[in-house]
């Protein structure tokens, strides 16, 4: 099968899909909501009326069983009642009305309903303007521009703006982020947009459009942008501003925000309305938009109290001086929507009505409000839970939320429950790979099913098209194209015939016919598609007169829009014709001063034309705006030929380095000396950095080929190898082979050195795309000659450092514009072999850390402007919510309230082992959690964040480096942080809990976390006054770590056995509850010896494992086990001896090995448990006696106490009681033998004999 015939097919089927996507009758509703369309038709049919009612449920009911086509007997019987406008406002994009137009664009059935409905005197303002709109855009379709600027200009709408923009919108984040132009009206003023460089305030010429668009600002991507203008009433008065957006947004007048809106979502022009007081005067009115998808827009109307447009006011986009108000003298109120408004009350007087209900929820989409329109079907779904119709609808909701995982999982339910509905027929031609898999057959039957559930000529025709493509039959492929190409002329939609033009030139080679049917559709139609199509076809013919004919054609009408000038000047450019290009660049900075595109287009067009001076600048203003790319640096490099400051440092060519220090150092530790270490790196003004690293290294032993034979960097980013081989004793060079950043030595040998040179360049973005943050290892335990580290920073910065472990002072000196900071270390004391449990390296060795980030105070507010967005509580949210506390949860503790959501959490989710910095660090939406039941930590500590804060609980995520990365892994402010958990304040006092583990309990927390390096975010940084600062998680509140064993032993002949009762409290129950989960009752009798195994000497045998059992409340679990030593006892004499089987072991021998320490014993590495308790009941057969018990002991060190107490209160009964408190505090290397001879006499008295007889 020819894969891209059926592609090709299916784009062009695909294009039908939002045709067919598209109430008391109560007897009738039943029917259809349940599935029973055929009963549904019958009532319709049978109740037949002429009420407004009966009309739109007939068209949603031909809907629903795939009858698309026009109704002729709708539109003029419904458009003569009374209430028709609501209904046309709620079902606008209804087949039966408009159409999809802003899909698929103008049809006659568009052409018919705005016709017939243009000629009516509009009652609702709103919905007067929406058809004026509606109308312009039909004669700009037509290339009637004239009309267009004239149907504009009758829309009630503030067309003067000054704009202001972009500035950093970090996950959505931007909304609630403020910056200086919301009170700064000037345009004279700088403002700091971060990584988007330096703007103000300039005039939009945007001003013969009702709509206001932020396109030319499209390539900063999410971004936040400003409008402003000034409304100068005659009077004091009440006023109606309605606004229409297609992203977030913020109102203010004269500073005060008066509205807000926070979900970026593209409404109608009334999609918000807020009365307010307009103060006498001139005042400012400003939109603030954050939108993510570059895709922004407004409409902003002022109205009397009447909604009847205002007469005593006058609008100026130039900055005035105005009133100063305040949020009580404005007094601004949320005002209902009107058509919502008329729906409500419908549904109050007949509640059980679902046409009123449908509109409703119909009229909540016009403005993208999904959460409103799914409350309003929630009831009827939750009666109809099988509902095509309802689950449909649901669809809408979740994927105007992007909740497309829900969506996909109702979409599947249809298509099982109801598969003979049309949603899930249409929806499975964009499943290419399930269609490529089908037999001709069952794809035969799929097609046949697929045009019988439409009664649109064009779908059956894009079926047929289907078909012919899988066929692979061009006759019937061209056949059934050519039908399509008469119904689109027929059906008159320019977004059909675009469609199949270009496929008689794909698929026939027949090009002339497709140039035709663009220069038809170009000659007829506004279409800058059919013109760029037909463009790169004149290009190919080398018809270059054509094309220049047709790329500045509409210029006086989109002269204002950056990226219509943009073709014309590529075309310019492509065609060498650079005096023709470079004045539409001026105009585009006109239309936009700060488009980093433009200033470097314009300086590409300068440089060809030989004015080098002038381009550079034009680049390097667009650097300050578009600092991360390397490419345009590289540019600015080339022209102005600036020296490279690193290069200035940096050990050149170093052969005759290599020989003056090889065989220098005589000791050999580990394989390898280090001859060189250079680091230097230079600091971006504009953002970003250059680095250059040389490594030399002389390999010793066969531990050092090891090392090198095969030698990663780790390298990404953009990075170039300038030296990579190995220099022989004789000084001849071999290369290394290389792939990537990994290097190999091939030929490597005692004696070889290693020569590594490698520079880079990183560039960031975001909120530190200045900044950098680093550190580098001075200190070693190879022999080393010369470490270095060298650091240019711009004079307008400034560079902080903080040497650990040592002390190394920089060398300071000036170099250009820069200042230069010189770290050496020559011939530096090689450190001391590492030993077991010693702490991470840098907690003891030299180790240089540096940045440009001012505090920690700046990493928590970026992360919680990062992640609060992500804090949403939606729908599902809340029906988990209400699973969780069915009674409210007020009546209970604040710590009841967060065990809830902790066991919630943790019993029912999955975690995904993905490292975090990895996975990024924005968290999913709790609804996404909740749906697929999968996330990691900072998805859990999210979703806890945003139930705790439901329940009243003050939480906040906390963002941590675990403690086996070392205390002093983060010094300085860095965003390094590798887990995220939760603070969460429970009767006034702070408790951390992890919440990645299924069987952690409540309160318990992993050695990970212990001394772990830890940064709080707040959760609302803008609205605190508190500052954050690093924590270590040392001596935080916790269920301690217990380990309790009762052991009875009996004794015989030939073996001992061993009666244990063991309970396990706190984080190592995590462990056994993992163990105990599974059903497999060999499994678990395994894992249980293998636990024995390690703790029991001698061999034994694990007959049972019995009474499992867990306590939430203890946080504890317990179970016995039956367990048989195979040993015989031993005797001297007549006395019969053993010692104690010791299963537990707070300390071994492992841990004083050495006859001395040169680094700390890092006691986390070792120990997991607080405390131990073990006891011993031993008992020998009447008559016997124990003739030999040793000693009791008790031993101390420091805070470790240790016990062995034996009680003998029988003669032939011995009681034995092992106690220890082990807490997790380092051991110095000073205290170390003083430990060493705590821990020897411990595993000495547990090696003491008993005896008896």
């Amino acid at each position: 099968m020819n894969k891209k015939l059926l592609c090709i097919a299916i784009v062009c089927l695909f294009a039908f899909k939002s045709f067919a996507q598209t109430n008391d009758y109560s007897e009738f509703w039943n029917h259809l909501l349940a599935n029973e369309r055929a009963e549904a038709g019958k009532i319709i049919s049978k109740n037949k009326s002429a009420s407004i009612e009966w009309l739109i449920i007939n068209e949603l009911y031909r809907n629903e069983i795939g009858k698309i086509k026009r109704n002729d007997k709708f539109l003029k019987p419904f458009l003569a009642k009374a209430d028709f406008e609501n209904y046309l406002f709620a079902f606008w994009n209804r087949s039966f009305f408009f159409d999809d137009y802003l899909s698929e664009g103008f049809n006659i059935n568009t052409y018919e309903t705005l016709d017939a409905v243009s000629k009516l005197n509009i009652k609702n303002i709103d919905l007067k303007d929406a058809i004026l709109y509606l109308e312009a855009i039909r004669q700009r379709h037509h290339n009637n521009w004239d009309d267009f600027n004239r149907l504009n200009a009758e829309i009630n709408a503030i067309k003067e703006w000054q704009y202001c923009g972009s500035f950093e919108n970090l996950n959505k984040s931007g909304l609630d982020k403020f910056y200086e132009p919301e009170t700064t009206s000037a345009n004279d003023v700088d403002f700091d947009a971060k990584s988007n460089g330096i703007v103000r305030w300039y005039n939009g010429n945007n001003t013969k459009e009702a709509y206001q668009f932020y396109s030319n600002h499209n390539e900063y991507g999410s971004s936040v942008n400003y409008a402003q203008t000034f409304i100068n009433s005659s009077i004091d008065q009440r006023v109606i501003i309605r606004i229409g957006s297609g992203s977030a947004f913020k109102l203010f007048l004269n500073d005060v925000e008066i509205y807000k809106y926070e979900k970026d979502v593209s409404t109608d022009l009334n999609g918000f309305e807020v009365v307010v007081n307009l103060p006498k005067g001139n005042n400012r009115l400003l939109v603030k938009s954050a939108e993510s998808n570059s895709n922004s827009y407004f409409m902003v109307a002022v109205f009397d109290e009447n909604k009847k447009p205002l007469k005593n006011i006058s609008i100026s986009k130039n900055p005035t001086s105005y009133n100063t108000s305040s949020f009580s003298a404005l007094n601004p109120v949320e005002k209902q929507n009107d058509v919502e408004r008329y729906f409500k009350s419908k549904i109050a007087e007949q509640p059980d009505n679902f046409l009123y209900s449908y509109a409703l929820y119909s009229t909540y989409l016009r403005n993208s409000k999904y959460n409103e329109a799914r409350d309003v079907i929630m009831p009827f779904y939750k009666e109809f839970p099988k509902s095509s119709m309802l689950r449909s609808a649901l669809m809408t909701t979740y994927n105007l939320e992007n909740d497309y995982t829900s969506s996909n999982e109702i979409n599947e339910n249809i298509e099982r429950d109801d598969p003979d509905y049309y949603l899930p027929i249409v929806n499975k031609v964009t499943e290419y790979d399930e269609l490529s898999r089908l037999t001709m057959d069952e794809f035969e039957e799929y097609i046949e099913k697929l045009k019988k559930a439409f009664d649109s000529e064009m779908i059956k025709g894009a079926a047929d098209f289907l078909y012919f493509a899988r066929k692979e039959d061009l006759n019937g492929i061209k056949k059934t194209l050519e039908h399509l190409n008469t119904l689109a002329e027929d059906y008159d939609n320019t977004n059909f015939k675009l469609r199949y033009a270009p496929l008689f030139d794909q698929l026939f080679q027949d090009q002339n016919r497709t140039i035709k049917a663009l220069e038809e559709i170009a000659k007829e139609k506004f279409s800058l598609s059919a013109e760029n199509q037909l463009i790169n076809y004149y290009d190919k013919k080398n018809e270059k007169n054509k094309v220049l004919k047709l790329i500045d054609k509409h210029y006086d009408e989109l002269g204002n829009q950056n990226s219509y000038l943009k073709r014309i000047v590529n075309r310019y450019v492509e065609y060498q014709m650079f005096d023709k290009a470079l004045p539409y660049t001026e105009k585009m900075l006109k239309n936009y001063p700060y488009s980093f595109t433009t200033m470097e287009l314009r300086g590409d067009i300068l440089k060809q034309m030989g004015k080098t001076e002038e381009a550079l600048v034009y680049y390097e203003k667009a650097l300050a705006h578009n600092s991360g790319d390397s490419g345009l640096r590289k540019k600015i490099n080339d022209v102005s030929k600036k020296s490279n400051l690193i290069n200035e440092l940096v050990l050149e060519e170093a052969y005759d380095y290599i020989t003056e220090n090889r065989n220098k150092i005589t000791t050999n530790n580990y394989g390898f000396n280090i001859l060189l270490d250079e680091g230097n790196i230079e600091i971006f003004e504009e953002g970003g950095f250059k680095y250059r690293y040389v490594y030399i290294y002389e390999v010793t032993s066969n531990n050092g080929i090891e090392s090198f034979k095969e030698y990663n960097l780790g390298l990404g980013g953009s990075y170039k190898f300038l030296k990579s081989e190995l220099v022989k004793p004789d000084g001849s060079i071999v290369p290394a082979a290389r792939s990537g950043s990994n290097l190999v030595f091939n030929d490597i040998s005692i004696g070889d050195v290693v020569y590594i040179d490698y520079e880079g360049v990183v560039t960031t973005t975001g909120r530190f795309y200045k900044d950098i943050s680093d550190k580098m290892q001075f200190d070693s335990f190879h022999p080393m000659v010369f470490t270095s580290m060298d650091i240019l920073v711009p004079n307008s910065s400034q560079l902080n450092y903080k040497y650990m472990n040592g002390s190394l002072e920089p060398k300071i000196t000036k170099k250009k514009d820069h200042v230069l900071y010189q770290w050496e270390l020559k011939n530096a004391k090689t450190l001391e072999f590492a030993e077991d449990y010693m702490p991470n390296s840098v907690d003891e060795l030299g180790y240089l850390h540096f940045n440009t980030i001012k505090s920690w105070n700046d990493i928590a507010v970026w992360y919680s402007d990062l992640v609060r967005t992500r804090i949403e509580i939606n729908s599902k949210v809340e029906i988990e919510f209400k699973k969780l506390f069915p009674e409210g949860h007020e009546g209970l503790s604040e710590n009841e309230r967060a065990k809830i959501i902790y066991n919630y959490i943790t019993s029912n989710f999955n975690y995904s082992y993905v490292s975090f910095k990895q996975s990024g660090f924005i968290p999913q939406k709790p609804a996404k959690t909740i749906n697929t039941s999968l996330g990691d930590c900072k998805d859990f500590s999210t979703l806890f964040v945003t139930l705790a804060k439901m329940a009243n609980l003050n939480s906040n995520l906390v963002l941590v480096l675990t403690s086996d990365y070392g205390r002093n892994n983060l010094v300085l402010p860095s965003t390094d942080f590798n887990h995220c958990i939760v603070k969460v304040m429970i009767d006034g006092k702070p408790q951390f809990l992890e919440l990645t583990s299924k069987y952690l309990p409540y309160k318990a927390l992993p050695t990970s976390l212990r001394g772990a390096t830890a940064l709080e975010i707040p959760f609302d940084a803008e609205k605190t006054n508190e500052t954050f600062d690093l924590i270590h998680l040392d001596n935080i509140n916790r269920i301690k770590s217990k380990v309790n064993n009762h052991i009875n032993i009996d004794l015989s002949k030939d073996h001992m056995n061993l009666q244990i009762a063991t309970e396990v409290i706190g984080h190592n129950t995590a462990y056994y509850k993992e163990v105990f989960s599974e059903p497999n009752q060999e499994v678990i009798k395994k894992s249980m010896t293998e636990d024995y195994s390690s703790k029991l000497v001698d061999d034994f045998t694990l007959n049972t494992i019995t009474n499992y059992k867990e306590n939430n409340d203890l946080a504890s679990i317990t179970y016995d086990a039956d367990i048989t030593l195979n040993k015989k006892m031993s005797s001297i004499g007549s006395i019969k001896i053993l010692q104690l089987p010791i299963v537990t072991h707070p300390y071994e021998n492992s841990i004083i090995q050495l006859e001395e320490r040169k680094y700390p014993i890092n006691y986390i590495q070792y120990e997991t448990v607080d405390t131990y308790y073990t006891e011993y009941i031993i008992e020998i057969e009447d008559g016997e006696t124990f003739v030999e018990i040793p000693e009791s002991k008790q031993f101390s060190f420091k805070d470790h106490k240790y016990s062995i107490t034996y009680k003998n209160e029988k003669p032939n009964k011995l009681n034995v009681v092992i106690k220890a408190t082990t807490p997790y505090d380092d051991v110095m290397p000073e205290d170390y033998i003083a430990y060493k001879t705590y821990v020897k006499g411990i595993l000495d008295a547990e090696l003491e004999y008993i005896g008896f007889k």
